[in-house]
């Protein structure tokens, strides 16, 4: 594989940007609406039950899958990840703000270099794909490995779809047979859905397979 750049500079720029633009709601997520926003979420959370379950996600912008899980009765032991310094501050004060039990923390950095203390049971990348920053399309493949082989149970990812009908401009999309294609060489335990949205797709990594636990 070839050499690598660091995007995660350019990336925290161009989310830094969209903060200053738009303040600290979905479009500076660059999120169409909280709509998309809830049908990606409830995509993402098809993975397992959360509740008391250590997760960690990735590109955690505003806290806002933190929210949505505790908004539906799941308070799981959280630890929120992203590169842009300004989200991970405002998560920090929101969820102080709100009174947080101290189940949930939030730290700046990189998923291919950021050091994690220990396993995960649930790993949850929501949208880490979707800026077409230098060398995006090329470390799909290395991020999924590493965040995989810390999911104790299993781990989350969405992509915008190469079969997307329109597209927008700035934006990486991904044929999800190809993703589909890297994830089988991690687990033969996985799921595709490309149903909740025109433009998006998920896919469902896990462990061990369903045939393992529960044999005929």
């Amino acid at each position: 594989m070839p050499r690598l750049s660091q995007p995660e500079g350019e990336t925290s720029r161009f989310y830094e940007g969209r903060v200053r633009r738009f303040g600290y709601g979905y479009r500076a997520l660059g999120y169409g609406g909280r709509p998309s926003q809830s049908k990606r979420f409830g995509a993402l959370a098809a993975l397992g039950g959360f509740d008391g379950a250590s997760v960690l996600d990735v590109g955690c912008g505003f806290g806002d899958l933190l929210a949505w899980l505790r908004a539906r009765g799941a308070r799981p032991r959280y630890t929120g990840l992203d590169v842009a310094p300004s989200m991970v501050e405002r998560c920090r004060k929101r969820f102080d703000e709100g009174g947080d039990d101290g189940s949930a923390r939030f730290v700046v950095g990189d998923a291919l270099t950021w050091q994690p203390d220990g396993e995960y049971d649930y790993v949850i990348a929501c949208g880490i794909f979707g800026y077409a920053a230098q060398d995006t399309r090329l470390r799909i493949q290395p991020t999924l490995e590493r965040l995989f082989a810390i999911a104790r149970v299993g781990m989350a990812v969405n992509f915008l779809s190469g079969r997307a009908a329109r597209r927008s401009p700035g934006r990486l999309y991904v044929q999800p047979a190809d993703v589909l294609e890297y994830a089988l060489r991690l687990t033969p335990a996985l799921r595709l859905d490309h149903t909740y949205m025109p433009n998006d797709f998920t896919l469902l990594l896990y462990r061990t397979p369903q045939w393992e636990m529960n044999p005929s």
